[in-house]
């Protein structure tokens, strides 16, 4: 999740570039840092922060995704306590029946 953060430091410089090369064609900044040449476009700059944004994003979500994994991996190697409960069933003459329930601590039926 580290690099995903570094992407947004990334995209909010991108974008920042953009903003002063929209400003500079506007009058309202100083001369920006590429005179000319591809980087002196702003389109240039702000798609470059959407697509760096967007890059994060799924970085982010895999990120969340692989983590699910580990901890269920780890969860599922971990022993849980496990009771079971019996219920014995019986009536006047005839044979008992045992049903059988098991619950974890949790409470969930297994």
């Amino acid at each position: 999740m580290l690099s995903a953060s570094l992407l947004t430091l990334i995209a909010i410089s991108c974008a920042s570039l953009g903003l002063w090369r929209v400003g500079t064609d506007l009058d309202r900044a100083g001369e920006f840092v590429f005179l000319n040449g591809f980087l002196s476009h702003w389109q240039v700059w702000i798609g470059a922060a959407v697509g760096v944004q967007y890059a994060s994003s799924r970085l982010t979500r895999y990120a969340r995704i692989a983590r699910g994994r580990e901890v269920g991996i780890a969860r599922a190697a971990e022993p849980s306590s496990v009771r079971a409960i019996a219920n014995i069933e019986s009536g006047i003459g005839a044979v008992p029946q045992i049903t059988w329930r098991c619950t974890s601590h949790s409470g969930k039926k297994n």
